[in-house]
């Protein structure tokens, strides 16, 4: 309650020289009592979140001949896993062992869309692949755009090495054959090439060498048996989180992506993290945040443990020492962050010196 500050001199002189009269009625007003403090309105209450099956199917029977044919077997095993909140696979090829997991955001399981993320994992002689796609939301069938990618760039690199075992021409050759295969698939269903873009995440081993490629949004990391934490494509969302110059089929995006292809050394590399933008725009920026979300899945996590601010994990234990790290890495997926809904896909794939020298900041 404010102070009247105004001098009461007047008022003091005036009671003083007045006669005193028992019968008078003071002309002072009564003063009127403070208002009491507003209530802050309550907190808006949390959103109840449905999980809705998808009532179109993933991919219409009537293309089913056209999908086999740019990718055998995807109709089958697509439709499968679209009736699942979440997907994933482990692979291993010694000394590496990968993990790969999808998960339908909420957004997506409330209103009953499909999920439009997609990973795959592909071993071969002396080596292994992994991709991890994110269909465009604004695009109809992205989810079979990322499903049509992420399947044919596997099976195109390991075609490519068997017949010249050269691991950064055998990527930009399966970047090609990517594209086509989408290209195909649209011409034959009679569909705008729109309607399937997505982006592509992806990297591969082969006996001492690594390679990466990426065009459009989501993050990647490789971590350094000596503590340091490389991003070979930190730029390729551009400026802010989520922006996207480029998606594949577009025109244009091809180029993008065989130019992206990077090699490197594999010695003294003991894991690389692939990522949708699902997963790294709650971890956003990603150059900061890498290492602890590796931490996280290596080591686990409790309330000390490094993360993005109003980040709630899900999976407080390690996902990679878990007696199913593909379950596990699913329910790790389901950690929540206030407006962040997205599909969520993540591949990781790690030598054992990842969990025997810690990743903590």
């Amino acid at each position: 309650m404010s102070v009247d500050s105004t001098p009461r001199s007047d008022l003091t002189a005036s009671t003083a020289t007045a006669p005193a009269d028992a019968g008078a009625v003071s002309s002072v007003e009564p003063t009127t009592p403070p208002e009491p403090p507003s209530t802050p309105p309550p907190a808006p209450p949390r959103p109840v979140w449905n999980s809705v099956v998808p009532a179109a199917p993933w991919c219409p029977d009537e293309w089913r001949e056209h999908l086999d044919a740019v990718a055998p077997g995807l109709f089958a095993s697509g439709t499968a896993a679209s009736t699942h909140e979440a997907t994933g696979d482990i692979l291993q090829v010694a000394p590496w062992t990968l993990v790969m997991a999808s998960r339908r955001g909420r957004l997506h399981a409330h209103r009953g869309d499909h999920r439009e993320d997609a990973g795959h994992l592909l071993p071969f002689p002396g080596g292994w692949c992994a991709a991890v796609a994110d269909g465009a939301g604004s695009a109809s069938f992205s989810r079979l755009g990322s499903a049509i990618a992420t399947a044919t760039v596997t099976h195109a690199l390991r075609e490519a090495l068997r017949r010249k075992p050269s691991l950064a021409p055998a990527m930009r050759e399966a970047a090609h054959a990517a594209n086509e295969a989408q290209r195909t698939f649209a011409a034959r269903a009679g569909i705008a090439l729109r309607e399937f873009r997505t982006t592509l995440l992806v990297a591969a081993r082969l006996d001492d060498t690594l390679a990466v490629m990426q065009v459009g949004d989501g993050a990647m990391a490789l971590l350094h048996e000596d503590g340091l934490v490389s991003h070979p494509h930190a730029a390729a969302t551009g400026d802010y989180s989520g922006e996207v110059a480029h998606f594949l089929p577009d025109e244009g995006a091809l180029a993008v992506l065989q130019a992206s292809v990077r090699t490197m050394p594999a010695h003294g590399v003991c894991a690389v993290l692939l990522a949708s933008d699902g997963v790294d725009d709650p971890w956003y920026p990603f150059t900061r945040w890498a290492r602890p979300l590796v931490h996280s899945l290596a080591h686990g996590a409790n309330a000390e443990s490094e993360r993005p601010a109003s980040l709630v994990p899900s999976w407080p234990d390690s996902v990679l020492r878990a007696a199913d790290p593909v379950h596990a890495l699913t329910e790790w997926l389901a950690f929540e962050k206030r407006g962040e809904n997205d599909d969520r896909t993540l591949c990781l794939a790690y030598t054992d010196a990842l969990l025997a020298a810690g990743t903590a900041s």
